[in-house]
């Protein structure tokens, strides 16, 4: 039993990756959660630094107004306080301490003087920790200098203000004491912080839901889009994407997506068609070919002489048609048409001096114009000899058949016209845009073509931006005009002189009318 491969079944779409929705909706919720972090980590930065310079002034103005005091003097302009006693009990009893805010007055270290009334006391009969807090204070003391500092006591964050107290004639030592208890506005501030947090958690995921319901609606159409692509297969290009209403992006691209649609439909009709006319095309030769070889006296000299040249001509008539089908198929590649540098009137008449070879007429070469142009002598030569042996065949011996190359003004500039006009059948003004399609044939002419002779001509004129033009009346002849634009090295197209055309020889019989 041979050994077999399993094929790899494709993953389903939700494997593959995060969704177009998926993506767009963790974009916004990040960048929503970056700029409310942001957002909150400043704001509150900025507010526990204001809570900072709050307290700070809050001590600096209790020591404000101990120097104001220190400083009163009466009208005759002696101070009023002259003990360090009188100073602090004047600054203590004169003191309104905020809230979470105490004030103490120390006379050679001991508690002398406070407030009123306040929120709280470092030190008493009673207060938790009075003896550190007084060795603390003692500690951190500077005499005669004023020291501010954070010091944790019983659970609390103080910010201390302790002021060195002195009064000329008097040696008693003073220490006036602020502290503010910053642990109640920190934590209220705390308590912000977290109702901010859960505001914003909250407007998240409301945001999340309506990003997800919005961006869901945004991007039906790309859904549609998806199982477009997921279902039309090559037996069923019909299908188009439904375009939603509105000029945004995703309806343009609904629309490109048609658009595309309809020409890959267009390409595999033309496709199928093309591969329909060659198999028609080569099974006629080779049934021919057949069935003379079958019917085939092996005995009979003339008999096995005659299938051989039967068999030679069908065999030459396939060989056309596969040149012609390659010639065709290069037609669509960008280096099909070379041009380069050419001398117009040389050009014209090399081509025309090889035209008397395919067929006995009166050949004439009515006038031509002269100048240097840009195109591809090779595949021009080639498409006058193509139009001449559509010529010959549709017209009867001794007939006449002129060429003119002439410059004419055209709609947008100056246009090179090269003719080949014949007195032959003519063609049928139904049939004159018909025969450009391959392997169509006129009616009436002698022997067979290819049927793809004029499409190749058709493809050499497009490949130098022109056109092939028909005038015909039945019984009077046609007249087949290569149009193209007129181009010289001064139009600033750069002809390359070395450049060598890789079209193929002439086939003169190859007719397509």
């Amino acid at each position: 039993m041979p050994e077999t491969t399993p094929r790899r079944l494709p993953r389903p779409l939700s494997a593959r990756g995060w969704s177009v929705r998926t993506r767009v909706l963790s974009t916004v919720v990040l960048f929503m959660t970056m700029g409310l972090a942001v957002t909150g980590v400043l704001t509150y930065a900025a507010q526990f630094r204001v809570l900072e310079e709050r307290l700070q002034s809050e001590l600096e103005q209790e020591l404000s107004e101990l120097e104001l005091i220190a400083k009163d003097t009466d009208e005759e302009g002696e101070y009023q306080h002259e003990s360090v006693d009188e100073v602090l009990r004047a600054a203590t009893t004169s003191a309104v301490p905020s809230d979470n805010e105490t004030v103490l007055a120390l006379i050679d270290g001991e508690p002398a003087y406070k407030p009123f009334q306040q929120d709280f006391e470092l030190v008493g009969e009673g207060v938790p920790g009075s003896a550190e807090m007084l060795a603390e204070i003692e500690r951190l003391h500077v005499p005669g200098r004023t020291v501010t500092t954070t010091v944790q006591h019983e659970g609390r964050d103080l910010r201390m203000l302790i002021a060195s107290v002195r009064v000329a004639g008097d040696d008693a030592a003073g220490i006036f004491v602020v502290a503010a208890d910053a642990n109640p506005p920190q934590a209220e501030l705390w308590r912000s912080v977290a109702t901010f947090t859960v505001m914003s958690l909250l407007a998240l995921l409301v945001a999340a839901v309506l990003a997800y319901l919005v961006t869901g609606r945004m991007l039906r159409p790309l859904e549609s889009l998806r199982e477009a692509t997921e279902q039309i297969t090559v037996d069923d290009l019909e299908r188009r994407v439904p375009v939603p209403e509105g000029r945004d992006d995703i309806a343009a691209l609904a629309r490109n997506f048609n658009r595309m649609l309809a020409r890959i439909q267009a390409g595999f009709v033309e496709q199928r068609r093309f591969m329909s006319d060659v198999g028609h095309e080569l099974r006629t030769p080779l049934t021919i070919v057949r069935g003379t070889l079958e019917t085939t006296d092996p005995g009979d000299p003339a008999d096995v002489r005659e299938a051989h040249e039967i068999a030679i001509d069908e065999l030459d008539r396939m060989g056309r048609v596969v040149g012609d089908l390659s010639e065709l198929a290069a037609s669509s590649r960008p280096d099909f048409v070379r041009p380069r540098r050419t001398d117009l009137g040389d050009a014209v008449r090399s081509a025309f001096s090889r035209l008397p070879h395919i067929g006995e007429r009166e050949w004439v070469l009515e006038r031509t114009a002269e100048g240097t142009v840009l195109l591809d002598q090779q595949r021009l030569t080639q498409a006058l000899v193509q139009l001449a042996a559509n010529a010959v065949r549709y017209s009867e011996p001794g007939t006449r058949i002129a060429v003119i190359a002439d410059r004419v003004a055209g709609p947008a500039g100056p246009e090179l016209h090269v003719a080949v006009r014949d007195q032959g059948i003519g063609i049928a003004a139904a049939d004159q845009e018909r025969i450009f399609e391959r392997f169509t044939r006129v009616e009436g002419a002698p022997g067979s073509g290819s049927g793809l002779g004029l499409p190749i001509v058709r493809a050499i004129a497009e490949g130098h931006d022109g056109e092939v033009r028909v005038e015909s009346t039945l019984g009077e002849g046609s007249t087949f005009t290569l149009v193209l634009p007129w181009r010289t090295p001064a139009d600033g197209d750069t002809g390359d002189e070395s450049a060598v055309s890789e079209g193929p020889t002439e086939r003169p019989g190859g007719s397509s009318r």
